[in-house]
């Protein structure tokens, strides 16, 4: 930020001299970029004079009046007192900015003697001090831009896109990282709010977040959510928020926020949670995600009344077809099944694979649960009649199955297992490749 000095000193040199009645007034600034001087000088001397008896002054911190040059021991051996232009009258004022520091001052030079009243020192002081201000406002201002400037860049720069929004959740300033964030020009979604764009399932967290905010209930937070791209794609973030409120009241005046992408860490957060919750070789969810869905099922049993069937598979003759065709082979047999079976659950419903060749499936039921329940047995059984071709060899293999009716709110978790497994332990007694029915 540059300001030229020149007209603004000349223009209080003119004042200076109709004010005093002098013929030379000199004025010298530093606004902390450089030095200025000028005056209105004496005639042929430039400003050489005042330049030699301020540097003989000292540079006082106070006013400095020298009513007569020739009486002053500081000044009276001057080349300019003693020479031309002879020197008589020398009064100098600091300029003092607001932090203290000396930046200059203003000299009023005189050929002749003169009597300096305090009225006219006070008049030089207010001079001194109107000048002083203009620097300190510069230096101010100066510092200020320098400060902008750096913001600007950092916000410019910054891979986060930034944002600064109202209380009403209006955009009033984004920076542009949202390019690659979501395609956008930030002018494109200022004067915008952020739910205009988001996911509809984000929707009601990051609403009740937002009347936080503006009620001033929390000043900062973290929330993951989604918001559309520019073509139409879902982009995780995770946006940092922080309220921000007036310097003089305090009262809350909108929020910043620090945006970032986070879809790679969704996506691998998402895998290790798959793999964590699913079997490795059929895809199939595992006991863990069985378990919590069973429990899932018992909670919804009882507060709605509504009850499921559990069911619990287990292949007939794998372990003789394992044994002779190979452990691969085996696992080409557990993989079709898993394929089999889920093709006929329905999306609601859920087929898992506790280990070897144990399997279950979770149904919800209707009206009529046993005659449900008893189709898709039997639907399953027939499934595993088909034969299962590895490298040209057909393995047979069937399929007993037993089932548990969580139609009374009093069963857990546990009982329903025992159930299922009793009733699988009667299927296969019963010969195997049937179904079996737990009763009390």
């Amino acid at each position: 930020m540059h300001i030229s000095w020149e007209p603004k000193l000349a223009a209080m040199c003119r004042v200076a001299q109709a004010l005093f009645s002098v013929p030379s007034v000199h004025i010298s600034a530093d606004d902390g970029e450089g030095r200025f001087e000028i005056g209105l000088d004496l005639d042929g001397h430039d400003m050489a004079p005042a330049s030699s008896l301020r540097a003989h002054s000292g540079s006082p911190d106070q006013t400095l009046i020298i009513e007569d040059t020739t009486r002053d021991a500081r000044f009276a051996a001057n080349p300019f007192v003693t020479g031309a232009p002879h020197v008589r009258f020398y009064a100098e004022a600091p300029l003092i900015l607001a932090t203290g520091i000396r930046a200059g001052s203003i000299c009023l030079l005189d050929t002749s003697p003169r009597t300096f009243t305090e009225s006219d020192r006070g008049h030089l002081e207010d001079l001194a001090q109107i000048l002083s201000l203009g620097l300190t406002v510069t230096s101010s201002l100066r510092e200020a831009s320098r400060q902008e400037a750096l913001y600007r860049l950092l916000a410019n720069h910054s891979t986060d896109t930034i944002v600064r929004g109202n209380l009403d959740g209006v955009r009033l300033y984004i920076s542009p990282a949202v390019r690659t964030l979501l395609g956008y020009e930030p002018e494109e979604l200022i004067g915008k709010r952020a739910a205009e764009i988001l996911h509809p399932d984000d929707a009601a967290d990051f609403r009740k977040l937002m009347e936080d905010v503006r009620a001033g209930h929390i000043d900062q937070a973290l929330i993951e959510h989604r918001q559309r791209h520019k073509d139409g794609s879902w982009v995780w973030m995770e946006a940092s928020i922080r309220l921000t409120r007036d310097e003089v009241s305090g009262a809350p005046d909108g929020y910043v926020v620090s945006v970032r992408d986070v879809g790679r860490r969704k996506e691998a957060e998402s895998r290790l949670e798959h793999t964590a919750s699913h079997d490795p070789l059929t895809g199939l969810p595992n006991r863990i995600l069985f378990d919590r869905r069973l429990a899932w099922e018992v909670a919804r049993a009882a507060r709605t009344g509504k009850g499921f069937a559990l069911l619990c598979l287990d292949l007939d003759q794998f372990k003789p077809a394992n044994d002779t065709f190979g452990h691969q082979a085996g696992d080409a047999v557990l993989r079709a099944a898993a394929n089999r079976f889920r093709s006929l659950v329905r999306a609601e419903d859920m087929v898992a694979r506790l280990g070897g060749d144990e399997f279950v499936v979770i149904q919800s039921i209707g009206d009529d649960p046993s005659m449900s329940t008893l189709n898709l047995a039997q639907r399953l059984i027939d499934t595993m009649s088909e034969p299962v071709r590895f490298n040209g060899t057909e393995i047979t293999i069937g399929l007993s199955i037993g089932i548990a009716l969580a139609t009374s709110v009093n069963l857990d978790s546990d009982s329903l297992l025992r159930a299922a497994d009793q009733a699988l332990y009667q299927a296969k007694k019963a010969g195997r490749n049937t179904y079996s029915i737990f009763e009390r």
